[in-house]
């Protein structure tokens, strides 16, 4: 019987390979090795011939005299100086130096004005140091997991990447603008490409795949959109990769989100609001600012978050005071927001948790997570549960 072929798995995307950057600069290292190919064998050629002559003429082959003249040979074509730096045989020792001196005159231009001059030359030309140095960022690229990936560089991703090293979120950032490179490396970027981040191929190879998320910030509405719709198609979705851009106008925005950004922000609108909030509440300096880092990420010491309750989770109907949140995590809940979109302020521990609910979360990074690690017990058990019921029905 024939065996079947198991046919592969097309993916949503194609048959597109990531593009591996490493191999790119470990093909450029191979090609330096292939330049010093000639170079080589013309040493270890003559460096092979002197001492094989040596040995002839000598009549000796032992392991003392071959080191020996080994050592001859090097000196004689490396223009350090000639003495035989051994017990030569008086019968031999004018056949030695006449060899020496007849291989001098051969050796010199192929060995070394050829060999070792060429070998220094392509090392000092080659940029060796500079190709080892991508080769191992690249290396350490491929090892990344729950990144983020941010195109283009400019005001907007600078700050951001500023804010994202803070809080020590790991990133790569692609740039298809060649001329851009030395900001990049002034500014101090630990992973980036050069290239098109509208391109499969490229996306696949900066890790989207293990990545948590993209954010995308060009001049251009089109340049975001084809960027968009690449990282939708490989990555669909929504829940799992996000992915964050910005518009210059609100029609851009809508059309974006359409086409699967999770949000858009239009810097120009985003300015207005904000200086119509500090119109309408005047701003305390020391709560204005406090509020502003909590809400941009600048503090690293407090945090906060959002925790959706599921239609069957084991919350719903509990009070605030009876699920022991606040004692097992250190973090405080400041505010829910019901289902149709009423919002309670400083909840009591009487506070009934309800269906669709949206807790948000005050507190230390550290208990954010425990918080978050908390809410997840429960989501765990509620999966649980529908596959015992399924289990049950099948």
């Amino acid at each position: 019987m024939k065996k079947r072929k198991k046919k592969q798995e097309q993916k949503p995307y194609g048959n597109v390979k990531p593009k591996n950057y490493r191999a790119i600069y470990e093909e450029k290292f191979y090609d330096i090795l292939l330049q010093l190919r000639y170079p080589l064998m013309t040493v270890i050629f003559f460096t092979t011939l002197g001492v094989v002559m040596l040995m002839i003429l000598n009549n000796k082959s032992d392991g003392k005299s071959v080191l020996n003249y080994f050592f001859h040979t090097i000196i004689t074509f490396s223009t350090v100086g000639y003495t035989e730096g051994y017990e030569v045989d008086p019968e031999h020792l004018y056949v030695n130096r006449l060899f020496a001196t007849i291989f001098i005159i051969v050796t010199i231009p192929f060995v070394y004005m050829y060999g070792l001059v060429k070998t220094v030359d392509v090392f000092v030309n080659s940029n060796i140091g500079e190709i080892y140095r991508f080769w191992r960022m690249y290396k350490a690229m491929e090892e990344l997991t729950g990144h983020y990936i941010i195109c283009h560089f400019n005001g907007i991703t600078r700050e951001l990447m500023k804010n994202l090293k803070k809080r020590n979120i790991k990133f790569v950032l692609v740039e298809p603008n060649p001329d851009l490179e030395k900001e990049i490396r002034d500014f101090g970027v630990e992973f980036y490409v050069i290239d098109e981040p509208h391109k499969r191929s490229v996306l696949l190879g900066v890790g989207i795949e293990k990545a948590k998320g993209l954010v995308t910030a060009f001049e251009e509405n089109t340049q975001d959109i084809a960027v968009i719709v690449t990282a939708r198609l490989i990555r669909p979705d929504r829940n799992e990769f996000l992915v964050f851009s910005t518009a210059t106008t609100e029609g851009a925005a809508d059309k974006m989100k359409l086409l699967g950004a999770n949000e858009v922000i239009v810097p120009d609108v985003a300015i207005g609001r904000r200086i119509t909030s500090f119109i309408l509440h005047p701003p305390s300096p020391v709560l204005s600012g406090f509020l502003e880092k909590i809400a941009y990420g600048e503090r690293t010491d407090i945090d906060i978050i959002e925790i959706k309750i599921g239609k069957n989770s084991k919350l719903i109907g509990k009070k605030l005071k009876d699920i022991g949140m606040r004692q097992e995590t250190g973090a405080t809940i400041v505010a829910i927001i019901r289902a149709d979109g009423k919002m309670k302020i400083a909840p009591s521990g009487d506070t009934e948790i309800k269906e669709g609910d949206s807790l948000i979360i005050l507190g230390h990074p550290k208990a954010l997570r425990k918080a978050e690690e908390f809410f997840k017990r429960y989501m765990t058990e509620e999966v649980e549960e529908e596959q015992k019921e399924g289990e049950k029905v099948s």
